[in-house]
């Protein structure tokens, strides 16, 4: 049988914080602009609005 991946919030704790890290890092470096750190991690920063379209639903007729 075919084990499912558990989640642990203490890794993913430990993740984000290793995250944060490197971003401050990288700021003080200098190799990322603060303005480019917020949109790589803003909260919308996965998705690719040129192909996104927004559609309603079709009315069936009665």
């Amino acid at each position: 049988m075919q084990q499912v991946a558990q989640f642990d919030s203490l890794d993913r704790r430990r993740e984000k914080q290793s995250a944060r890290e490197q971003d401050d890092r990288a700021l003080r470096e200098g190799a990322i602009s603060p303005e480019a750190l917020s949109q790589r991690n803003g909260f919308f920063s996965g998705i690719d609005f040129s192909r996104a379209s927004v559609r309603r639903p079709r009315r069936i007729a009665a």
